[in-house]
């Protein structure tokens, strides 16, 4: 009886610090990124707003979709401002070998920027949510049950490197405010000359599901701007 008592006192005593430990274990850090309230021109262009909007990497390759030297696909630094009807992007895409040969507008060389205004993370595409695509010649296109081409402003400019578009996207619902947060996902597509989609880079989530289930996006933030 007493060797019972010990056994089950010692497998509290587990049971208690491995509880502990979990709790002081500090939490993954949610992916975020920090858009700066300003409006810039839609030309293609760097210009002055942008300077003090911080940059994010969109480099992850989505494995199952990749067809090229994971070294040799498309990528791109990203940079997002909002004021209170818009979203803006700017986007400077590595890419050494442009092409829009594709018939789906998917498979050409394009970014995609995927947007959930009620951040309820669903697995499906609610009546917020939207798929906002531009290819290398500023051509839009796009999906999703909140997909609207009136929406959607953009302007292209080819590079040394590959290409830059800047997007501006109508927001649907409540006008934005400093604070608010958004689910996002962003996406280069890369067709390397084959007249086909080679490989994917994405900003956070590297399952090729965006396009359908929002419960993945990161998180917006709208930040006052910049001083």
């Amino acid at each position: 009886m007493k060797r019972l008592t010990l056994l089950s006192a010692a497998c509290l005593a587990f049971v208690s610090t491995t509880v502990a430990q979990d709790e002081t274990k500090p939490k993954p850090q949610e992916p975020t990124i920090a858009a700066i309230q300003g409006t810039p021109e839609i030309d293609g262009k760097v210009d002055e707003a942008w300077k003090k909007a911080p940059r994010v990497n969109v480099n992850k390759a989505v494995e199952a979709l990749l067809a090229v030297d994971e070294d040799e696909m498309a990528t791109a630094t990203v940079r997002v401002l909002w004021d209170k009807e818009h979203l803006y992007t700017l986007w400077q895409v590595k890419d050494s070998n442009l092409s829009a040969d594709a018939s789906d507008s998917w498979a050409q060389d394009s970014v995609e920027f995927f947007l959930d205004e009620n951040q309820k993370r669903t697995t499906y595409y609610e009546s917020d949510d939207a798929q906002y695509r531009v290819n290398y010649k500023g051509e839009l296109s796009g999906q999703g049950s909140g997909f609207d081409e009136s929406n959607l402003k953009a302007a292209a400019r080819k590079t040394k490197m590959g290409y830059v578009i800047e997007m501006a996207i109508k927001i649907q619902g409540d006008q934005l405010t400093a604070g608010r947060k958004l689910g996002v996902e962003l996406q280069v597509n890369d067709d390397p000359g084959s007249g086909e989609r080679g490989a994917v880079a994405k900003w956070n989530h590297t399952d090729d599901d965006s396009w359908q289930d929002t419960s993945n996006f990161g998180t917006l933030v709208l930040q006052p701007a910049a001083e």
